[in-house]
């Protein structure tokens, strides 16, 4: 994904989930990495990707900090 005013490819800052209108969506935060550009260091673009949420009774279950 490119920056809209410097047309730099983005990196990627902060990651996480969230829960919109019933629905599990991974959050990608992206930022420019073009130090001449104004949008540099600055969230440009969060994109939701959608997860499919199944029920598995026999998934290993792992802890978490």
């Amino acid at each position: 994904m490119k920056c809209p005013i410097c047309n730099v490819e983005m990196r990627i800052n902060g990651s996480g989930y969230v829960m919109k209108d019933g629905k599990l969506y991974k959050r990608l935060g992206y930022v420019c990495r073009n130090k001449d550009c104004s949008n540099y260091g600055q969230l440009v673009k969060n994109d939701y990707i959608p997860l499919d949420v199944t029920v598995d009774n026999e998934a290993e279950v792992e802890e978490s900090e």
